[in-house]
């Protein structure tokens, strides 16, 4: 049996994986949260893993459950330079490793200026060159984290438990709504203003604009339309190093 090399990629909340194999060619396996992870049976191909890990320390052990002994894991760190791209942190390693494979992926795809949005538990926002200089970047609380942070220091605002999302461009008629559609508006103007920053203050006007994150589908048409959405530069980042 032809041996293949799995890619995680461990973010806050949820796991993506994918299958390598040898001749480097990437096949989607699960994008699942946490808790899910230890149900999945790893391929008896299977023999090295490389592993981007965001998550904290019981996200770690938890996928040392269930990855078990018997994998090789490579766990990739931020660099100050790799595959084309520079790294405009003064300590490289700080940098978080899904925003660096992100950048890896998107450049190593389509060597162009680039605006990569990551919208999850955090808001990122970082900016890539033509000649592949991270010119640096944004972090930002994500739309839940901005609900819970009015909620744990301001009593009298409250959330419903049945409503998830609010709604751009509109406003609110009671507490919960104007939270959710201020917390949803809030990374409207984020994602906004990284483009004037790019248009304005960088003169872009040829670049690519790159979402990803659970919380992309809260953004209005008229914004989503200026990108594409993909979920999978991490991992793409991340078979870079696997492929060497």
């Amino acid at each position: 049996m032809t041996p293949i090399k799995l890619l995680i990629d461990a973010g806050n909340t949820r796991v993506k994986t994918a299958l390598m194999d040898a001749d480097g060619h990437i096949e989607p396996w699960f994008n699942l949260p946490y808790e899910d992870i230890l149900a999945q049976q790893l391929p008896a191909t299977v023999n090295v893993c490389w592993l981007s890990l965001v998550g904290g320390p019981q996200q770690h052990k938890l996928l040392e459950k269930w990855l078990g002994h018997k994998l090789a894991v490579h766990q990739v760190e931020s660099e100050a330079q790799a595959f084309g791209v520079s790294n405009a942190y003064a300590e490289p390693r700080t940098l978080g490793i899904d925003r660096w494979l992100a950048m890896l992926g998107a450049y190593n795809e389509q060597p162009k200026a680039t605006v990569i949005i990551d919208a999850g538990t955090a808001i990122t926002v970082d900016w890539v060159t033509a000649d592949g200089r991270h010119l640096g970047g944004w972090i930002a609380p994500g739309v839940d984290l901005m609900q819970t942070a009015v909620t744990s220091r301001a009593p009298r605002v409250f959330t419903r438990q049945e409503q998830m999302w609010g709604r751009v461009n509109q406003l609110g008629t009671s507490t919960p709504d104007g939270l959710l559609d201020g917390c949803v508006n809030m990374f409207a103007g984020i994602v906004r203003q990284a483009i004037y920053v790019s248009e304005v203050e960088l003169d872009w006007f040829d670049f690519r604009l790159l979402f990803s994150g659970g919380s992309t589908p809260l953004l209005p048409i008229e914004l989503k339309r200026r990108g594409e959405h993909r979920s999978e530069l991490v991992l793409q980042g991340l078979a870079l190093y696997a492929n060497t």
